[in-house]
């Protein structure tokens, strides 16, 4: 297959690379300026610029572009740099395709859903308002934008996603040092997903005509943070005592704090009714696979 990613030396671009090019597919990377030298030989580069030469049509278009929303405070001139990364590179991309590609992949957050304690989200729970909705909500419009073409269009919901670098690598030191622990009160929700079964969802979605339309990819287990902090301590043989109050968070991150203290409960409903087995359903197996593969 003819595959074109972008952000393809992301987290999960790396992750989603090492499955891929064993298969002996064509890749394609979309990168802001050639060469990028963090990407193989054996991979296509190109730019938004030069997508549009391409002669040829794309099978697969992997969307995987963004910023991270949870690294510094939602500013407004951060508010436009996540907004622009997602929506407006992917309203870009679209509009550079010389022919429409057959499928489009498109990453999405739980973030959909708002901010929330009290209920329960499938695909069709009417979300929350704020920011991070918002963000969300017009950056799947902008992937849907390519079913207008006949293009079999997938958008996946993503919790927060766990594995050997990416959000866990950098609360890996506080907990090595003893420091992690529950935020605020620690019940709020936490929505996870292990890095394998994020990709084998982009894996079937790439050839298995029934993946279209919205999907929460978020493993079946659904745990509040302070167990995920008890998890992740015991994974590292260190205590989870320490506990980071919910006015600091506010004072550092403003109105990104919410994203920390009022997780959303998230269920993978149309994953299950469509099939799909997690290879990691449960908190303390999932961070004790990654755990060990951390140390090899």
């Amino acid at each position: 297959m003819k595959i074109l990613i972008s952000g393809a030396t992301g987290f999960i671009g790396r992750f989603l690379l090492d499955a891929l090019l064993p298969k002996d597919h064509q890749i394609y990377a979309l990168v802001r300026s050639i060469p990028d030298r963090r990407l193989g030989p054996d991979i296509i580069q190109l730019t938004c610029s030069t997508l549009n030469a391409l002669d040829e049509q794309i099978d697969v278009f992997i969307n995987l572009a963004g910023e991270n929303i949870a690294s510094r405070p939602w500013t407004e001139k951060r508010k436009k740099a996540l907004f622009d990364s997602r929506v407006l590179l992917t309203n870009t991309i679209h509009k550079a395709f010389r022919y429409p590609p057959k499928c489009v992949i498109s990453m999405s957050a739980v973030g959909f859903y708002g901010v929330a304690r009290e209920d329960i989200f499938n695909e069709e729970t009417p979300p929350k308002s704020g920011f991070s909705h918002e963000l969300c909500a017009a950056w799947e419009e902008a992937a849907m934008a390519f079913s207008r073409a006949e293009t079999r269009v997938t958008v996946l919901r993503l919790g927060v996603v766990l594995g050997v670098g990416g959000a866990l690598e950098k609360m890996r030191l506080p907990f090595l040092c003893g420091l992690g622990g529950p935020i605020a009160d620690g019940k709020q929700w936490f929505p996870w997903v292990h890095i394998d079964d994020v990709i084998k969802a982009i894996m079937l979605a790439m050839t298995d005509q029934a993946y279209a339309g919205a999907y929460n990819l978020v493993a079946p287990e659904q745990i509040q943070q302070k167990h995920f902090a008890k998890c992740f301590a015991a994974a590292l043989k260190r205590p989870a005592l320490l506990t980071t109050p919910k006015w600091a968070l506010a004072l550092i991150f403003g109105e990104m704090a919410s994203l920390l203290t009022q997780g959303a409960r998230v269920i993978p409903q149309r994953l299950e009714e469509q099939g799909f087995k997690f290879t990691f359903k449960q908190i303390d197996k999932a961070l004790l696979d990654i755990e060990k593969r951390h140390s090899i």
